[in-house]
């Protein structure tokens, strides 16, 4: 938190203690919604209820800028605070898009009936919310600026003249035909520097990049960020443009999809940090996906009372397993993260797969060799042998880690794929079955080659 939100969040809390309405009123009017936003994530509840109280009362359209900045559970915080009137004045100063995404916020069905029935131009919002969460139609403002492509020029540029302050607009001109069938795109700059006396369809780019309503909202960052757009149209199944989609909102779904991906990688999800105080709710998130890992370390425990009984050298080796696993490990972790990621964002396609086992293990040689090298040296002067030469230790405890080194690089990086393949999602299971699962590999690996090690140089 930087000190300028700081500064903010303290006078805040000062001008409401003593009740200063002059200097507090002065304070929101020329704070920045999302500062005030970011000052209201350090403020105790009390004092985030009295400072929306007070907006509401003498600046109700920043109330509506700074409801908008929130973050996700602090949004459902302040909806609890009000009736529908209140919060149905407040969503009167957002566009469509925003409108939909607070009422998204608000589980009670009734509660949210009320509010679009006071709402005006409910229809468009009623309409959004009939598309599924987390797709373009959800997530696209329908107060957007469009034109005819029979318009010349000159009557273009007469239009946007017109433009009403509430249309959104980023640069680009979106061109339909008599039925709103989106036909073309054109930038301000070639609307200015194009004949008057041209018709804008004569003159427009032809080859446009939209998605459909439908489309998951990750696939519309994706194409943005690809093609470098300020902003994406969105056309129904029969061509008709119905929205846009803005970068500003892209932003917002690129960082929502990664803090998702963040809490799902760690076994765990972003409801978390709406039950703040409810240990119960967060324990009952959290343990489907350590039972994974926690499963394995019976696994684990299981193949070392085996092994305890059959290898009369157990008690020497078994010193050095947490070493190798831990090792092996954080590799496994590391590989398996850069692969998840890469799911994320990109497809795979050709002959990926020979790329990554290559590139994967490379990687492992080189830290394998280097981990290796260094567990040899330390095992060497660590371990104490009975009946058996210092050297046959610290070389199965090397060959063992640079192996498993190896091992954890590649099947880290082919673990995700795996489970993208047969449907589930790699940021779900990916963290619980590499960790489940090296420690199991590791020990097997380890107590394999400290075996047979034994029994070739004895």
């Amino acid at each position: 938190m930087n000190s300028k939100i700081l500064l903010l969040a303290e006078s805040i809390r000062k001008f409401l203690r003593r009740n200063m309405v002059p200097n507090l009123k002065n304070l929101i009017n020329k704070a920045h919604p999302s500062d005030i936003a970011a000052a209201i994530e350090i403020l105790k509840p009390i004092n985030r209820e009295k400072l929306f109280k007070f907006m509401i009362e003498h600046n109700i359209e920043k109330a509506s800028e700074v409801l908008v900045e929130l973050e996700e559970h602090l949004i459902k915080s302040v909806l609890d605070l009000f009736d529908e009137e209140t919060i149905a004045l407040i969503l009167k100063n957002l566009s469509t898009d925003d409108v939909v995404a607070i009422l998204d916020h608000i589980e009670d069905e009734d509660k949210k009936e009320k509010i679009l029935q006071l709402i005006q131009d409910n229809e468009k919002v009623e309409e959004q919310l009939l598309y599924q969460d987390e797709t373009a139609g959800r997530i696209m403002t329908t107060d957007f600026f469009y034109l005819n492509h029979n318009l010349t020029v000159k009557e273009a540029i007469e239009k946007l003249h017109q433009l009403e302050d509430k249309a959104e607009m980023v640069f680009y001109l979106y061109l339909v035909d008599d039925h709103d069938r989106l036909t073309g795109v054109m930038s301000l700059r070639q609307l200015l520097l194009s004949n008057p006396n041209s018709k804008l369809k004569e003159v427009m780019q032809k080859d446009i990049i939209s998605v459909r309503v439908d489309t998951d909202q990750e696939e519309v960052a994706k194409l943005v960020s690809q093609y470098d757009l300020l902003a994406i149209p969105v056309v129904d199944h029969d061509g008709k443009l119905v929205g846009i989609i803005t970068v500003d909102d892209v932003i917002d779904i690129i960082k929502e999809e990664a803090a998702e991906d963040i809490y799902r990688l760690a076994g765990t999800s972003e409801e978390e940090i709406l039950y703040k105080g409810h240990p119960l709710k967060i324990a009952k998130i959290r343990l489907p996906w350590l039972l994974p890992a926690f499963a394995g370390t019976f696994i684990v425990a299981s193949l070392l009372d085996f092994i305890s009984v059959k290898f009369a050298y157990f008690a020497i080796f078994v010193v050095f397993m947490p070493m190798i696993n831990a090792a092996a490990g954080n590799i496994g972790i590391q590989s398996s993260t850069i692969m998840a990621r890469e799911l994320a964002i990109n497809e795979m396609e050709g002959n990926i797969w020979k790329e990554i086992f290559s590139t994967q293990f490379k990687v492992g040689l080189i830290i394998g060799t280097l981990y290796a090298t260094i567990a040899f040296i330390f095992s060497y002067f660590l371990a104490k042998p009975v009946h058996l030469q210092r050297y046959v230790v610290s070389l199965s405890v090397g060959t063992a880690m640079f192996i498993a080194i190896i091992n954890s690089s590649v099947y880290g990086s082919f673990l995700p794929i795996f489970l993208k393949k047969i449907g589930v999602d790699p940021a779900v299971a990916t963290g619980p079955f590499v960790a489940a699962s090296n420690d199991i590999m590791g020990t097997i690996i380890y107590f394999t080659v400290a075996y047979n090690m034994v029994h070739i140089l004895t």
